[in-house]
């Protein structure tokens, strides 16, 4: 199974599970509980500190440009864990930086 198809997977599953577990930000909501409910629904016991502060990652490289493959790349580095990172970056747009939702492929 290649990377590309690995990704693509893990973002579309990543996606629907998070939707599942944790409906979008109401207006005015304070997102960063959400995304760490919705991390843990997705089955990651990372601490929710250290999974806001690599979603902030995604969020700040995106402010600067960054390409999702880039961010992506940076991310696996950073964690050893592509599931992880995939899930991060699937999320992010979604509860931290939604201005941003449009760069998930």
């Amino acid at each position: 199974m290649g990377r590309s198809f690995l990704r693509s997977a893990v973002l579309a599953t990543g996606t629907a599970v998070t939707l599942a577990v944790a409906p979008l930000p109401a207006a005015g909501a304070q997102p960063t509980p959400e995304f760490c409910v919705a991390m843990q629904g997705a089955g990651f016991d990372t601490d929710c500190t250290t999974l806001i502060g690599l979603g902030k990652q995604v969020c700040t490289a995106y402010d600067r440009g960054a390409s999702w493959a880039s961010v992506a790349d940076a991310l696996d580095a950073r964690t050893g864990d592509e599931t992880l990172s995939n899930f991060v970056i699937a999320g992010a747009p979604m509860y931290l930086c939604p201005q941003h939702a449009d760069k998930n492929p």
